[in-house]
C-alpha cells in the first residue's frame, strides 16, 4: 500500500501540497485536531443520541436485521464540540488554501458503524448527490479514534476527481434501476435537502426519506441499497486504489469528485467518523430553497454567522 503524503504543520498549505491535492484528489493533514476535542465530540454524540428524541438520524439495517450504520447530520448546529471540530483553525485554514476562497459549511454528518456488522460503502462521487456548482467541494474526514483497514477506513481511486463517472442505484442482488427511475429518486434528494442538510429542501420530504431509506430497511432490506449511488469504475482504473488508515487527530481532505468507498467495520469497536463538507463562498447553490450556510471560520458558541450564496 502506498503511503499518504503529509502536509506541513503550518497554517497555510505549501503550494507543493496544493499541487499534490490537485493531482491526487486528497491529502492527509497530520495532527490537526486535539484529542480532547475528539473526546468531547464523542461524548456529545453519545449524549445527543441518548437524551434527545428530536435528534435527526437515520439507521440502515441489513437483511439479517442487524444495524449496518447510523447517520447523524447537522451536528455543527446542535453541539458545541462539533462546532469546534468543524471550525478548527488549522483545518479551515487548509480547506481555504485549497478552495482559494472563504469556506462555508455545506453539510456535516457523523457516520457510525457498529462493531462486526458495520457495512461497507461502495465507490461513489459525492457531488453526484449534491446541488452545488462547481463540483469542487472539499470534505474533511475526521475519525474520532484510530481507524485502520479492519475498522472501515476510506479507500480512494487516485486522480478520479478529474472526471464524472456514471452512477447507478441498485436493488435486490445488485440489479441496476432504469436510468429514468434513478433520476427521479435522485431528485428526491434535492427536495429532501441535498447532502442531508437541513439548510435546503422540505422537512416533510426529509422525514419521508429517512423513513423509506432508513428505518424501513429493518423490515425491507432490499431498500438498503437505494441509499447509495454506485459508480461504474473501469477495471483498468482500480489499480490506483489506495486505502487510507488514519490516526485520531489527523484529517483526510478530499475532493467531492474523488471516487471513494469505505471498508466494513470488522473490528470489536464502534467506528465513528465525522465528515464536514465545505464549499466556497462564491459557489452556486442550485437546489431547492434559498439557504444560508454557516461560515466555517466564524462559528462560535454565541452566534452563527451565515452567508447566502448565489442561486440559479
Amino acid at each position: 500500500m502506498r503511503s499518504v503524503a503529509e502536509t506541513p504543520r503550518v497554517g497555510n498549505l505549501d503550494p507543493r501540497v496544493i499541487l499534490e491535492y490537485q493531482s491526487r484528489g486528497y491529502i492527509l493533514l497530520e495532527d490537526a485536531i486535539d484529542h480532547a476535542q475528539l473526546e468531547a465530540a464523542a461524548l456529545s454524540l453519545q449524549n445527543l443520541a441518548s437524551g434527545s428524541s428530536k435528534l435527526e438520524r437515520s439507521d440502515r439495517y441489513n437483511k439479517s436485521g442487524r444495524l449496518d450504520f447510523t447517520k447523524v447530520p447537522n451536528l455543527a448546529k446542535q453541539s458545541e464540540p462539533f462546532r469546534r471540530l468543524a471550525s478548527s483553525p488549522r483545518l479551515v485554514g487548509a480547506v481555504e488554501s485549497l478552495l482559494g476562497q472563504q469556506a462555508l459549511i455545506f453539510r456535516d454528518v457523523a457516520i457510525v458503524k457498529p462493531p462486526h456488522d458495520g457495512a461497507p460503502f461502495t465507490y461513489h462521487q459525492d457531488s453526484e448527490y449534491w446541488d452545488v456548482e462547481p463540483r469542487a467541494l472539499i470534505s474533511a474526514w475526521v475519525p474520532l479514534r484510530d481507524v485502520g483497514v479492519e475498522d472501515g477506513c476510506l479507500r480512494v481511486i487516485e486522480g478520479s476527481h478529474r472526471r464524472r463517472y456514471h452512477h447507478d442505484l441498485l436493488v435486490g442482488e445488485g440489479h441496476a434501476l432504469p436510468y429514468w427511475l434513478t433520476a427521479v429518486l435522485r431528485k428526491m434528494a434535492t427536495f429532501s435537502g441535498t447532502g442531508d442538510s437541513d439548510a435546503s429542501g422540505f422537512t416533510a420530504m426529509r422525514k419521508l426519506k429517512r423513513s423509506l431509506l432508513g428505518n424501513l430497511t429493518r423490515h425491507f432490506s432490499f431498500l438498503a441499497k437505494l441509499q447509495e449511488l454506485h459508480a461504474q469504475v473501469p477495471d483498468e482504473e482500480k489499480h490506483r486504489e489506495v486505502s487510507l488508515p488514519v490516526r485520531a487527530g489527523s484529517v483526510i481532505l478530499f475532493h467531492s469528485m474523488l471516487l471513494h468507498a469505505s471498508n466494513p467495520n470488522t473490528s470489536d469497536r464502534e467506528r465513528c467518523a465525522y465528515i464536514t463538507s465545505y464549499m466556497g463562498d462564491e459557489y452556486t447553490f442550485c437546489g431547492v430553497g434559498h439557504p444560508e450556510f454557516l461560515v466555517a471560520r466564524e462559528l462560535t458558541t454565541k452566534a452563527f454567522k451565515k452567508a447566502r450564496v448565489s442561486h440559479f
